[in-house]
């Protein structure tokens, strides 16, 4: 309901009720003052009636006066002006109803007692006045009507007045409440409409000094510090955004004796997912990807706690399964309990053409041989930053020239169709194995097209990593970088 409802329409029954109110009190009131003059008058003329009969007695010249009596009251004033006078015997000595349309049988009225009473008769009113001096008894009857159409004329005239008086108090009403509510009251709903759709920082323009002007003021004033505080997280994210970008590698480069093409794809600004590669001690290259539970600014300096303590860990571990349980342990430690993560951390070794790999919980990477044969290296050990006191385990696999390694995180392979099907990973699969041959860029840029083709409104939403490997020992040794593509969304 809105406000015009909820106050300007109960103002308006307000008013409309006073105005007939006082109509039916004024009418009233009147009816009241013409009843009483009425009364007064009847008594009045009874008492005349009593002192011509002390003067005239019963005679001729008496029952003349009561004729005249009622011939000398204005016919349109009181139509239905009406006399008699009673003997004690109860016999009517005079009686004169000149104008009257419905004479009244003042034979019933005989017996009653002094004083006024009213009477109802073919629809008319009469008011009674009933006197008795010496015996006799003086019956003056008066019809109401002449009382009631003084009013009504009265009432009309009024009632004109009043209503015009009532149209222009409405309509100052009205404008008063629309100008000075309704419209201050709709501005700040509209700017309040713009704040909710993200318009962070509108104003109304509202200088009035009243309580609708504080609240505007007020509104002003917290749009105003929404509005900063948006600016300086957003310049936050931005700064988040770009430390993160700055910990991935280039989105294609050689390194040692891989070629390495990939893509992180936050949700948002930034990101729980990470992947990385680095030159280790003995021509090794060592493959990091991981998946931090969240999207936000917590989950992205984890990922870069995680990056920094696996290569630290790295260079002196036995295996990258020692890599992951001591990372687990530190999560464990500094991390919120429900913050977990999955990780894939391997190394290839080009003195023994083996990559030894160890996998927390994370979607297992298919490695590719030269013969198009595809594997699944799956977890090895459970997800981290749950269970403190995981012990690490790794695995080794034999590499060809040529080899290729298809690692991503759970962004890519779980998405829903319209009918609400999770993709899974048998397509990727199947991508992967027919475009052995194909360009690694090319590859990627297919996978991911096919995401989006893939996905159904309403399907989960996350972070998403795709990283493709070549494994080519007799590249050159070292950081060369082939034209470096971006990590971010554009």
């Amino acid at each position: 309901m809105t406000l015009r409802y909820k106050f300007v329409l109960p103002l308006n029954l307000i008013l409309v009720v006073t105005f007939l109110a006082s109509l039916y009190w004024e009418w009233q009131r009147q009816e009241a003052m013409g009843i009483a003059l009425l009364r007064s008058r009847v008594d009045e003329e009874s008492r005349f009636i009593h002192a011509a009969h002390r003067s005239f007695g019963v005679t001729p010249q008496f029952q003349s006066f009561i004729v005249g009596f009622c011939h000398g009251v204005d016919p349109n004033a009181s139509p239905e002006h009406q006399v008699a006078f009673v003997g004690p015997d109860g016999k009517i000595l005079a009686e004169a109803a000149e104008h009257a349309r419905f004479p009244i049988d003042f034979g019933s009225l005989k017996a009653s007692g002094d004083g006024f009473s009213t009477l109802k008769q073919d629809g008319e009113t009469f008011l009674v006045r009933v006197s008795s001096a010496d015996g006799y008894r003086a019956i003056v009857a008066e019809s109401t009507r002449g009382v009631q159409d003084r009013v009504r004329a009265n009432l009309r005239i009024q009632a004109g007045w009043v209503f015009g008086a009532g149209v222009l108090v409405f309509g100052a009403a009205n404008v008063v409440m629309r100008r000075a509510v309704l419209r201050p009251i709709r501005q700040i709903s509209r700017a309040v409409q713009k704040l909710e759709g993200g318009q962070l920082g509108v104003e109304v323009a509202f200088p009035k000094r009243d309580e609708l002007g504080a609240l505007a003021r007020q509104f002003n004033a917290m749009s105003r510090t929404l509005a900063d505080q948006a600016e300086a997280e957003r310049c936050e994210m931005e700064t988040a955004r770009r430390v993160q970008a700055h910990l991935l590698p280039p989105g294609d480069l050689r390194l040692g004796c891989l070629r390495v093409v990939g893509r992180c794809l936050p949700l948002g600004p930034v990101g729980g997912d990470l992947y990385d590669v680095q030159l280790l001690s003995g021509g090794r290259v060592g493959l990091l990807i991981v998946d931090m539970s969240g999207h936000n600014v917590a989950a992205a300096l984890h990922t870069a706690m995680v990056r920094s303590i696996v290569w630290r860990e790295a260079e002196s571990a036995n295996g990258p399964g020692d890599v992951l349980a001591n990372l687990n342990a530190q999560l464990c430690l500094d991390s919120p309990d429900d913050y977990f993560a999955t990780a894939f951390f391997g190394w290839f070794d080009p003195a023994t053409n083996q990559f030894h790999y160890a996998n927390a919980g994370h979607p297992g990477p298919f490695l590719q041989d030269t013969s198009g044969k595809c594997q699944v290296l799956g977890s090895t050990m459970p997800l981290l930053g749950v269970i403190p006191d995981e012990s690490g385990a790794d695995a080794t696999v034999d590499v060809d020239l040529g080899s290729r390694l298809l690692a991503f995180s759970d962004g890519l392979i779980e998405v829903a169709d319209a009918s609400g099907r999770i993709w899974g990973t048998s397509e990727i699969l199947t991508i992967f194995e027919a475009d052995r041959f194909a360009e690694l860029n090319c590859l990627l840029a297919r996978l991911l097209a096919r995401r989006l083709e893939v996905r159904g409104e309403g399907s989960p939403e996350d972070d998403v990593t795709v990283v493709l490997v070549e494994y080519s020992p007799t590249a050159l040794q070292g950081l060369s970088e082939i034209a470096p593509i971006t990590n971010e969304v554009t």
